[in-house]
């Protein structure tokens, strides 16, 4: 996620290191397939789309 994030905005990709910062994801875990047979959800964009949009959007005050 962070290296897709990174590259929406024409940024370097992250530095991996293997050492964790206080408050750092270390796993991010979901089922499209789940969402949809639990919950009915299926996304109306893919996920580099959501980042896309999500680093390129205005800071709100």
């Amino acid at each position: 996620m962070a290296g897709t994030l990174a590259g929406t905005v024409g940024g370097p990709a992250p530095v991996v290191t293997g050492r964790f910062r206080l408050g750092d994801v270390r796993h991010v875990v979901a089922s499209p397939a789940r969402a949809a047979a639990e919950l009915g959800f299926r996304a109306a964009v893919t996920p580099a789309a959501g980042l896309e949009e999500f680093a390129c959007a205005p800071l709100r005050g």
